[in-house]
This record gives C-alpha cells, structure tokens and sequence, in this order.
C-alpha cells in the first residue's frame, strides 16, 4: 500500500509535539537535535540518520571493515556509521572523498530511503522538485513519520527482499574486487568472468533445458534443416554449450549407413575439439561440405571413445514415413514435428482411408525429439473431436488451452492403435503419446519410457550474439491435469532385452504382431 504525503500544516503539528510529547517516537541523532528545524544538515549527520534504523540489528563483525571511504576520522561516529551501511552494502566502500561537513541533496536523501529502507511515496509526491534542495533538520521528522510504519517491522537481516538486495549487491562487488584487487587481475579475461558467472547463474535454477549460450552465434538447428544441403543427416542438439549430440540418425542417411547411434556425443569434427564456445550451428557448418567428401567424427558412447568415419550425401528430408506393412497393418512414421509434418500425416492418412481391411495402426514416435506446438495440435485434430483440448500450457501467471479443429478424415476409434516409442520420444512426441492415451485408453505403447520433457522454452538473444534458452511454460494433460515433468510415460509392454533393443526391426515386429 502506498503512503500518502501528509499536508504542511500537519507537519507543523508534528513539530509542536516534537520537543513536547515526542509524537513520532525518534529521537533525532547528533548535533542535529540541538539545531533549528530550519537549519541544513551535513552529510555525516545524513549517514548517522539512517544508521539508527539498522544498528540494533549488526553484528560486531561490522566494526573489522576497514573503509576506503577518504577523509572520514577513524574515531569519529560517521566512521561507525559508515562500516554498518558497507556491512549491509547500503553504500560501496569506494575510493572517494567524502566531505563530512557538505550538505546533502534532497532528492537523493529521498530516494536512498526509497532503495534501501523500502520507504512508499504516493504518485503524487514529485522527487524531482528536490534536485535543487538540501536536506533540512525538519527532514528527519518528515523521514520519520514517512517511516514509522515500514522500518521498524523490517527484520534487514533476514527479509526477503532486502537479502536479495544484498546478495545482488555482494555479486556485483566480486566480480569488481576480482577485476582490480585480484593477484593476477590484470591477467583476467573479463569476457571469460562474466560468461562463466552468468553460466552458473543459468545452472542454478536446475532446469536441464534452461541454459546460457556463450557462443558467437546461436542459430537453432531447425533452419538448417529445411534446405537441401550435404552433411550426415541426423538430428542434432547442443543443451548445452559444447555437449554436441546425435537426437537421431534419420532413416537411410549416411548417419545410419555408419551406425551413428541416438545421443552419441560428438568430442571432435575431423579431430577438430567441440568447445564451450562453439554454437550449435558452427559445428553443423563443420560437419556440412560437398556431397561424397568423408568427416571424421569423435564419438563418445557411454565410456567409449572411437572414430567413425561418415561420407556426407545430399538428399531432401522426409518427416515422415507410411505405408501398409501387412494385410492388416498401416505403418506411419513421424520422425521430428516440423512446420510441414501436419500436412504429410494428412497424407498418410488418405492413404490409410483407402486401405479397407487394415484394422491396426502402428505410430512410431521413436527417436522424434519434438517441435513446433501448432504442428502436434494440427495432427492431434485428427484424434480428437472438435473443441475437445488438445493441449494445455501452464504460464507463471495464466494458461493457454489449445483446441481440437476436428479434421474428420478417419474415425480412430475403429482401428487397434499401437505407439512405439523410447528414451528419446521427447517434447511433442510425449503430447502426443499422452493424448491419444487419453482419448484412447485402449492404445498399446511399446518399448521403453519416455524422455521427460514437458516443459516450454523460448530463446532470447543478446546484442553480443550469446543467447538464453528458458523455460517459460509447463505442459500439463487435459483429463488429469497432471504435470508429467520428471515422469516419464511408461510403455504399456516394456521390452528390456538388449537385442531387441539394439534391433528397431524387432520393435517393429513385436507391434506387428502384437493382437
């Protein structure tokens, strides 16, 4: 709530009561109680005023500060006054000369009380008309009565939100005190203080898929993949900087003609090292060149270290894959929810419409890490009736419910729907899964459980080409409301057999013949 500046004539009032009944309780501290109301006060009167709000509360710790503050008597009260406000960071403890005996500016008496005592002024009360003034005795009582309600219910050592504007404070006086008084300083690369500082701020929230991009430039893969362009043909990500991952390798590709394997971590491009440093589409530029030419890649699986050997082709992407597998069984493929997959399923499923005595639907989602939101809500009307929910996203502050536009091509209902998916059917593909669960239950999900990702991210770019990537939303399914993060979708027939798992032919098979 905010405190409304009190008419003059009721300070008038306040100044009658002040040397007789005390109105307000505060005793006014040094030279300043014997002066007229009138008077100006100086700057270490100033400093002694705010001390008196904090100083029951220190610890003795204080006193071992040892100031750079210039021109201020190491015996004298200001000097105290000065440790407890660097003690709390309510001033730096700069090189500076102060002058004890100048008067005070006005305005900024009142907006230190504003930043650092948490003081409230109605819209009304204009700091600028100040500028030009100095800081008064009868400024205190104004100060006070301003006050009385908010400073002396503030526990400064353990509120909230004065911590944190300690903690702010202390963050910024490190990395200072690192750049001047440090042994080695002037040896510092301060680009390298701050990308690293603000790293570990990224890392502290402990969310795996909010992270800080150094790089010099951070173009998301999704673009590259929508030209025609020699390279080994996987998904690829980097979460984070410099851990360069195979998502998966796409079906007849020269990644899987060289038994890439789904999150492979890719140390080196033709023995050249991945780094902190280098983006995501900087590395892809590395692996991309003329078709037929070879790279060499560093792999690293699990604890293994090995090259392999990938020659690069140009081929045109295909998102997705269907056909009639058997007399009774329609296969389609959705490998990653790009901005053209809607319209391919529709595709498939015409073609699926044709197909009279087919009565099993198998929808492979393994190794399909996600994409766009609008393009699995497009696919999911297909499923879902229309203004049935066919997603729900969950901001800090609100939610969005996106709706089924019913494309009434095939009644699913009549058909057995079986999904395959693994530990990497991650995003969208888990939406997906979930949803046709829901509307479904009587669909069969084959293999192994999901990756886990549940979660909304935006990027945003910074002027010196290094990016955030950040969570700003959470999924949450329409039938239970349940927030699967950290919760996998576990498969209704879990196959755990390291041959059937190293054979996506036998995954298939088991759908296949599943009844």
């Amino acid at each position: 709530m905010k405190r409304f500046v009190v008419p003059f004539l009721i300070f008038i009032n306040i100044f009658v009561l002040w040397n007789t009944a005390n109105a307000v309780n505060i005793k006014i501290v040094s030279k300043v109680e014997y002066q007229k109301l009138n008077s100006y006060v100086d700057r270490a009167d100033v400093m002694n005023y705010f001390t008196k709000f904090i100083s029951w509360k220190l610890p003795v710790s204080y006193k071992y500060i040892k100031l750079n503050i210039l021109w201020v008597d190491k015996n004298s009260k200001l000097y105290d006054s000065l440790q407890k406000l660097v003690y709390l960071n309510l001033i730096n403890n700069d090189k500076i000369y102060f002058h004890p005996d100048m008067k005070f500016n006005k305005y900024l008496f009142y907006k230190y009380a504003q930043k650092n005592l948490g003081l409230e002024l109605s819209d009304n009360f204009d700091l600028n008309k100040f500028k030009n003034e100095y800081v008064q005795a009868k400024d205190f009582l104004i100060m006070d009565w301003l006050l009385k309600d908010k400073v002396y219910k503030i526990d400064f050592l353990n509120n909230k939100d004065y911590n944190l504007l300690r903690k702010e404070k202390i963050f910024e006086n490190v990395y200072k005190t690192l750049k001047t008084s440090y042994y080695n300083h002037d040896k510092l690369n301060n680009i390298d203080l701050l990308n690293w500082a603000t790293k570990w701020l990224v890392k502290s929230v402990w969310d795996k898929f909010t992270v800080y991009f150094p790089p010099v430039d951070n173009k998301n893969f999704n673009a590259s993949l929508n030209w025609e362009y020699e390279w080994i043909w996987a998904y690829v990500d980097m979460e984070q900087p410099g851990v360069f991952k195979i998502i998966s390798p796409i079906s007849w590709s020269p990644a899987e003609k060289a038994w890439l394997k789904w999150w492979d971590i890719v140390l080196k491009v033709d023995w050249k090292e991945i780094k902190p440093s280098n983006s995501l589409a900087e590395v892809v530029s590395w692996v991309k060149w003329k078709k037929w030419t070879k790279v060499v890649l560093t792999i690293k699986r699990w604890n293994k270290i090995f090259d392999v050997t990938v020659t690069r082709w140009k081929i045109i992407i295909k998102d997705i894959e269907y056909k009639k597998l058997n007399y009774h069984t329609y296969y389609i493929k959705l490998k990653i929810f790009w901005p053209t997959i809607a319209a391919d399923f529709k595709e498939a499923l015409t073609d699926l419409k044709k197909q009279s005595w087919v009565n099993k639907v198998i929808i492979d989602l393994r190794n399909n890490p996600g994409g766009y939101l609008w393009q699995v809500t497009d696919v999911l009307s297909y499923f879902v009736k229309q203004w049935e929910p066919v997603a729900v996203v969950k901001y800090p502050k609100s939610q969005k419910v996106y709706y089924s536009k019913w494309y009434d091509l095939i009644d699913f209902s009549k058909y057995k729907i079986v999904i395959l998916q693994n530990s990497w059917s991650a995003s969208a593909s888990e939406i997906m899964i979930w949803w046709i669960k829901d509307y479904y239950p009587n669909t069969t999900l084959i293999w192994e459980k999901t990756y886990w990702k549940w979660s909304v991210q935006t990027i945003k770019e910074y002027s010196d080409w290094s990016s955030l990537k950040y969570t700003i939303a959470k999924w949450f399914t329409w039938k239970t409301q349940t927030w699967i993060d950290w919760t996998w979708i576990e498969p209704t027939i879990k196959i755990e057999d390291k041959k059937s798992i190293n054979s996506i032919d036998k995954i298939l098979d088991r759908a296949i013949n599943l009844r």
